[in-house]
């Protein structure tokens, strides 16, 4: 979030909302609405994911953003069988 927000990875930004939701088994996830300020048309954003700079931004922002460790439940998992009985 931070290198979305403060480092403007998609380009200068107006403002944000998020807000933090909870599922069902306690794990949190965010909405977030995020105000560009710029006008850039749909074709010129196709343009510019042509730049290896904009490109770079933008995987900068995704590996900020997106934390998920799956290998923490290795091993920890129940079959089929075991969950029905």
């Amino acid at each position: 979030l931070k290198c979305l927000v403060l480092g403007g990875a998609l380009g200068p930004t107006k403002a944000y909302f998020g807000t933090v939701e909870s599922q069902g088994r306690g794990s949190l996830h965010l909405h977030l609405l995020i105000w560009l300020n710029h006008e850039y048309t749909p074709a010129q954003l196709k343009e510019n994911i042509k730049n290896q700079d904009f490109r770079d931004n933008l995987l900068k922002y995704l590996e900020d953003v997106v934390k998920e460790d799956l290998d923490l439940f290795r091993g920890n998992h129940l079959t089929l069988l075991e969950f029905v009985i």
